[in-house]
């Protein structure tokens, strides 16, 4: 089954975080299977750290149809969390520095040496937030950070499965 162009930056999207952020490439942590979409509930017991992509809720936004085309430029804006080891002492220390890994990761998506470069060509363009870090609260009993990235899409309404 083929994928939606929507679903398909969603995917490549956590292909960088997976790929990219790993000690080995000079990061502090290691995201290898690691990032979830659209998933909010965890396990005590699964591994640290974790990021999650969901969209979020944004009942604002104007898209920009192109005259009479069948295109339309609009924004996919997805939410970014994630959650690292705890520290007693400094609880929001560990998710400063995962959000300062992913920042790293997801700058490379502008860079036009990167191969992550506009997500191969799935989107216009590419902005991120600076991100919050929280401390453990009724969310969660741990630490957390969220940022909110905004992915520039130009979608062919008639053909959503059209990746270019």
């Amino acid at each position: 089954m083929a994928d939606s162009k929507r679903l398909a930056i969603a995917k490549a999207l956590t292909n960088v975080l997976e790929t990219e952020v790993a000690v080995a490439n000079g990061y502090q942590h290691d995201l290898a299977g690691k990032v979830h979409r659209g998933r909010i509930t965890f396990s005590a017991r699964e591994a640290m750290p974790r990021v999650v992509l969901m969209e979020t809720l944004n009942p604002d936004r104007e898209p920009i149809r192109a005259g009479w085309q069948p295109t339309q430029k609009d924004s996919l804006i997805l939410l970014l969390q994630g959650h690292a080891e705890d520290d007693q002492d400094h609880p929001t220390d560990p998710a400063h520095l995962l959000m300062a890994d992913i920042k790293k990761a997801l700058a490379r998506i502008m860079l036009t040496t990167s191969p992550y470069f506009r997500l191969g060509g799935l989107i216009a363009d590419f902005n991120m937030e600076p991100g919050i870090v929280r401390p453990p609260d009724d969310l969660s009993s741990m630490a957390y950070f969220y940022m909110r990235v905004r992915l520039e899409v130009v979608e062919h309404l008639a053909d959503p499965y059209r990746l270019n």
